[in-house]
């Protein structure tokens, strides 16, 4: 359609009139053109001038060097000012900060917080005072012969003083602490064993720092509750050679007393009496080798079950008297399931590694056992049992399953839980010194430390651990891995614990974290940062243990610096490490 003269003109006359305003903008003029629907009516323009915006904006602007841009930024200042004075005086107002969420590094999830857990057994009263009168001295004493609070009542413990039998006191002494001296229980120990002694149906929780001697806190008095079993029970009628009596020597007395304990009528053939669950198979074999410790002076008969265990040899070891069986609960149930194992005996239950076991993948079979052996125990007279719970850490949703599950459990806790290890020297590096080149730290840390040294390496993923060893491998360094489902595990661990010559450093996963003695290692270094505090506690709890020296050497980078921090400023004022 053609526009009539009317219209085009109106048209060309507004176009015209967005240009001319455009360019009075340019040049600092005031525009009052008025458009209207009949036509423009074009009033007088008036320059920006310093009388009329004195008169328009009542400005405080001095006549002295007058400018448009310095009136256009004082005016702009006295806005702001004009706005903050209009804000109630109430509110409080903070600096913005990187709000923590999920996807924050030093964010940690409910379940893996840990908080300070009381001890139900405190010392004695006698105990107290010696304390109290041993710190008045400390005071007079010269700085640097300092004497720790928690230490001081072991001075009052020994073995012998906490009714353990003979052939238990001798397996200590010649067994697993053999090369101990002084020989004294250290402090779970001693705070542990008593209290599994008192009672057959009293559930406790054990739970100290990585190092502390947990594994014999248990075994011990329960090895020592299954000797007493067989006391108890019917004595054999003296044995027959060729239908004669033998007479018994005084010197081959002792051993013939053994063998009636052997044959004792309590020791059933795939009935264990005592079972300890545990989350990997390297955990498995290293409580065995205790267990085969003790049981060369104690006699009894440890096996150990697994998944990855030749089935016919586990079968045939079944069809003897059974006493301890160390497993995983996978390894377990199967052999359950298919009635190579009965829980009919089973009076005694330990789950070491509770934060692990009580977490997701172990969850299920764990509960699994336990209801059977609360069904086993019932059905025959309600006959008492005994769960033992052991843990290095205990995040805040494992605590909370406990309380439901075993509500009237007694908790027993070492002064340092969740705490830095007090032998112990961290190192928090800030990679931003190295550029944030990881490989070149490493490189670095390594040659400043003593290259006879035992050192672990920790890595946050497999990918990572395999193109570290790879990369320590070219550059001549002794480094051996040990990460994933690989079958010769159980070998490399062996090789690194006798610190043969390729076989120093450890590159690893946090497959070798938890539980396994590495008392040997002395430097413990984190090369991927760990996301939560727990894991932080069981790395660096590789190293000074046992009472000895160690050193922890951290890589920081910027996502991690939050939860550095937060670690190193509970590290320094000797808190719980949450």
């Amino acid at each position: 359609m053609l526009l009539s003269k009317s219209q085009f003109f109106g048209n060309s006359l507004l176009s015209s009139n967005k240009i001319f305003y455009s360019l009075c903008l340019k040049r600092k003029f005031v525009s009052t053109n008025i458009l209207c629907s009949g036509g423009l009516i074009q009033k007088k323009r008036k320059q920006l001038t310093r009388k009329y915006l004195l008169r328009y904006h009542g400005s405080e602007i001095s006549s002295d060097n007058f400018s448009i841009d310095k009136f256009k930024s004082t005016h702009h200042h006295n806005m702001i000012r004009q706005q903050k004075q209009q804000k109630p005086k109430n509110i409080k107002y903070s600096k913005a900060s990187t709000p923590v969420t999920k996807k924050t590094r030093g964010y940690i999830p409910a379940k893996f917080k840990l908080l300070p857990i009381e001890s139900d057994v405190k010392l004695h009263q006698k105990e107290v005072s010696s304390i109290k009168q041993k710190l008045s001295q400390e005071l007079l004493k010269p700085k640097g012969e300092s004497i720790k609070l928690d230490s001081l009542h072991l001075e009052y413990a020994t073995f012998e003083s906490m009714n353990l039998r003979s052939e238990v006191l001798e397996a200590v002494k010649q067994g697993p602490l053999k090369e101990v001296d002084p020989l004294q229980p250290t402090e779970i120990q001693a705070l542990t064993i008593p209290e599994i002694l008192k009672s057959e149906e009293q559930h406790i929780l054990c739970a100290a720092e990585t190092g502390s001697g947990k594994t014999l806190a248990y075994l011990l008095p329960i090895i020592n509750k299954i000797k007493d079993q067989e006391m108890k029970a019917p004595s054999f009628s003296p044995i027959l050679t060729d239908n004669k009596t033998v007479v018994l020597e005084d010197q081959l007395e002792k051993e013939a007393k053994t063998q009636a304990l052997l044959k004792s009528p309590i020791r059933l053939l795939n009935r264990p009496r005592a079972i300890v669950l545990l989350p990997s198979r390297e955990l498995v074999e290293q409580v065995l080798s205790v267990s085969k410790h003790i049981c060369h002076f104690a006699k009894f008969r440890p096996i150990a079950i697994t998944s990855h265990k030749n089935r016919q040899y586990v079968r045939k070891t079944l069809l003897m008297p059974t006493d301890l069986v160390v497993a995983t609960p996978a390894g377990l149930l199967d052999y359950i399931k298919n009635k190579h194992v009965s829980l009919s005996e089973t009076r005694y239950l330990v789950i070491d590694e509770a934060d692990t076991m009580f977490c997701e993948g172990f969850h299920k079979d764990v509960t699994s056992i336990i209801k059977q052996i609360k069904v086993s125990n019932i059905t025959q007279n309600n006959r008492p049992y005994q769960i033992i719970v052991v843990t290095a850490t205990l995040p805040k949703t494992v605590n909370e399953l406990l309380s439901n599950e075993l509500p009237l459990m007694k908790r027993i806790t070492s002064y340092s839980l969740h705490k830095s290890l007090p032998n112990l020297s961290h190192n928090f590096i800030d990679l931003k010194i190295f550029n944030y080149n990881k490989y070149e730290a490493i490189i670095q840390t390594l040659k400043a430390h003593s290259e006879s040294a035992s050192t672990m390496i920790f890595c946050n993923k497999r990918t990572t651990a395999e193109h570290l060893e790879k990369y320590l491998y070219s550059k001549n360094f002794p480094v051996i891995g040990l990460y994933g489902d690989i079958d010769d595990r159980t070998t490399k661990l062996e090789s690194f614990r006798n610190q043969e010559s390729h076989a120093k450093i450890l590159v690893c996963t946090d497959i070798a974290s938890r539980g396994i003695d590495t008392t040997f290692v002395n430097h413990v270094i984190l090369f991927d940062f760990p996301t939560t505090i727990v894991d932080f506690l069981h790395r660096v709890g590789r190293t000074a243990r046992a009472g000895k020296r160690g050193k922890a050497t951290c890589f920081v980078t910027k996502k991690d610096r939050q939860l550095a921090e937060r670690i190193k400023r509970n590290i320094r004022d000797k808190k719980v490490l949450s």
